[in-house]
């Protein structure tokens, strides 16, 4: 009788370790899964860093750009003031005025697709 009640606790410990190791063999899929997911995440995030990092120094740079053309705006204008105490010729005139108008054209440009690209 004791073979037999040890036979069928055998049994059903065998079962219970079976069961059990198969729900740590999925325990361990889903953590190596997630581990896997969480990799590529990491990945992501350095690529939307570097993205990021990317913008800000095309940011920058048209900032930079904004810069010396309001100054080289600045310089032309100062130019024409001047020229209109010491009676520049027309011509000069005429081209100063031009360029202006040229800079102040690619500069209202620049600045709409600066706030196209914000948006």
């Amino acid at each position: 009788m004791d073979n037999s009640i040890l036979k069928v606790n055998d049994s059903g410990l065998k079962s219970e370790l079976e069961k059990m190791f198969s729900k740590v063999k999925i325990l361990v899929d889903k953590f190596n899964i997630s581990k896997d997911e969480n990799k590529l995440l990491k990945e992501k995030v350095k690529e939307l860093e570097h993205s990021l990092s990317e913008a800000e120094i095309k940011v920058s740079n048209r900032n930079s750009e904004l810069l010396v053309k309001d100054k080289e705006i600045t310089d032309l204008k100062n130019k024409i003031l001047e020229e209109r105490k010491n009676k520049v010729s027309g011509e000069d005139k005429a081209q100063l005025k031009s360029r202006i108008r040229e800079l102040m054209v690619r500069l209202d440009t620049h600045l709409e697709q600066k706030t196209n690209n914000n948006f």
